[in-house]
């Protein structure tokens, strides 16, 4: 299964927030897992300290 292009994107862009310092006082988070879910088409990252995300086919993402 592959991802759309939007969702690509997003995981692009979520990824890159994840890892770099954007913001005075963020903190790195390191990225354990990314995997796409065949029965919902999300692809699911989970990031340090417990932290999890969705990208959906469309490229948008939440916790």
């Amino acid at each position: 299964m592959e991802p759309t292009n939007a969702q690509a994107q997003g995981l692009y862009r979520l990824c890159y927030r994840l890892t770099n310092r954007i913001y005075p006082g963020w903190q790195f988070k390191s990225i354990e897992l990314v995997r796409i879910d065949e029965r919902t088409k999300n692809i699911f990252v989970l990031a340090g300290d417990g932290m999890d995300y969705e990208v959906n086919p469309s490229g948008g993402y939440e916790p």
